[in-house]
């Protein structure tokens, strides 16, 4: 026998489902509850005291989680497997059709979109929304990982699973809302054709850190042909700032290597030659973003050295200085040390970047005046510390997304200046 609270919930939900016009012109009527749940209004009223108290738990009630859509999808996904061979369409068409059909039928659906229109101002409805979305995603974050590793491919940015899995539930129950009040502008065939559209767009089958924006690069580059003409009249005013302000974008969103300078170009809205004419190679472009804070960095070094700031306190300061360019630059910065690898690894760079950003380089007058001092030890080589130095900074700043400059700093002085060992091993053989 169902408990009395829960047929009357049942009931509840029954009258706004089938008949929400009724509800929304006369409110829900206790009579009509309790006769429908077959208990008298007496019985209502001691379940739930008053009508408020019976409102919201019916709106939480409408987010029970729908353990079919969510607890099943993994083993739908294995059996379409087997079934498609393994061919992607045909499975992300066959998941998608169950996907479609379960939400059809389940009247969750229906009260989830329920408590969107009649319980955004409910924290406990919209908590339990919440919870309901995400065992969705979770289930769907599942499934995609391994379908990704099956297929020996990744998301192109910025996408990634988690995102996919809110995009996907969004467009089942979009083109759900869409059947109901159309269902002929809604084939059965269309969020399967949908899916493999939108993955097949997402998929980067080489892992090449794609961005999303290359699935559309032909059409892209063709609109961009046609609209500017390689003229120095249609030219930004400043193009080489506009060139590194799109440099910038374009690191961001898909990182040094992955950048072309077509892409730079296009974004910059400038012909490829006359990007090659100001940057004859990719490399020189960060050059050239970092070439004016580079030289700050320089002269401020260069002042504290001729007012005589103790090396010690110098080389704090400057290092400071250096998190802080980091941070605001960190797009070049990251870029920076992509190329300077690459720089040293071939021979197609014709700008040096690391000898036109020599950031170590800054810190050799620092390192041996502090050895003239007495305030740094003379075991190794003034050029080797400040390499040692400068890096740990930059990459600390980088592979750290939060912190100040000065934190940065002080988990380089920790590990760089003060070392590992708390006091030294017993009968050590020197110089362990």
């Amino acid at each position: 026998m169902v408990p009395v609270r829960e047929r009357l919930l049942d009931a509840g939900q029954a009258l706004l489902v089938e008949d929400g016009f009724k509800v929304l012109n006369r409110g829900l009527n206790v009579a009509e509850i309790a006769a429908r749940a077959e208990v008298s209004e007496k019985t209502f009223f001691a379940t739930f005291g008053d009508k408020g108290r019976y409102v919201e738990e019916l709106l939480v009630r409408f987010n029970r989680p729908p353990a079919p859509r969510a607890g099943t999808v993994v083993d739908v996904v294995e059996q379409a497997l087997a079934e498609t061979k393994g061919d992607p369409r045909r499975l992300l068409r066959t998941v998608s059709t169950w996907n479609y059909e379960l939400l059809r039928a389940d009247p969750a659906t229906l009260m989830q979109l329920a408590t969107v229109v009649l319980g955004r101002g409910h924290q406990g409805a919209m908590r339990r929304l919440r919870q309901t979305y995400a065992a969705y995603d979770q289930a769907g974050v599942r499934v995609y990982r391994s379908m990704l590793a099956r297929w020996s491919a990744s998301l192109r940015a910025p996408f990634t699973p988690e995102q996919l899995a809110v995009v996907l539930t969004a467009l089942v129950e979009g083109l759900f809302l869409r059947h109901l009040a159309d269902p002929d502008a809604v084939p059965d065939t269309l969020l399967g054709d949908t899916v493999v559209a939108l993955v097949g767009a997402l998929l980067d089958p080489e892992q090449g850190h794609g961005h999303v924006d290359d699935a559309i690069a032909p059409l892209a580059d063709e609109v961009v042909r046609a609209y500017r003409v390689d003229r120095l009249d249609g030219l930004p005013d400043n193009p080489r700032n506009a060139v590194i302000a799109a440099a910038r974008h374009e690191f961001a969103a898909r990182g040094y290597y992955a950048t072309t300078p077509d892409h730079i170009a296009a974004r910059a809205g400038v012909p490829l030659t006359v990007l090659r004419q100001l940057f004859p190679v990719k490399a020189s472009i960060v050059v050239g973003a970092l070439r004016p804070g580079c030289g700050e960095l320089r002269s401020l070094l260069d002042d504290d050295l001729a007012l005589g700031v103790a090396p010690r306190h110098l080389l704090r300061r400057h290092l400071e200085r250096l998190a802080a360019f980091t941070l605001g630059n960190r797009e070049f910065a990251e870029a920076l040390v992509m190329a300077v690898v690459h720089d040293t690894a071939t021979d197609d760079t014709t700008d040096g970047i690391s000898r036109e950003i020599d950031l170590a380089g800054m810190l050799v007058p620092v390192i041996e005046a502090g050895r003239a001092r007495g305030d740094f030890g003379a075991d190794h080589d003034p050029a080797t510390l400040a390499r040692a130095l400068t890096d740990s900074t930059l990459l600390h700043c980088l592979t750290h997304r939060d912190g100040t400059a000065a934190d940065h700093v002080d988990a380089v002085e920790a590990l760089a200046l003060h070392g590992l060992l708390a006091r030294a091993a017993p009968d050590a053989p020197p110089g362990r």
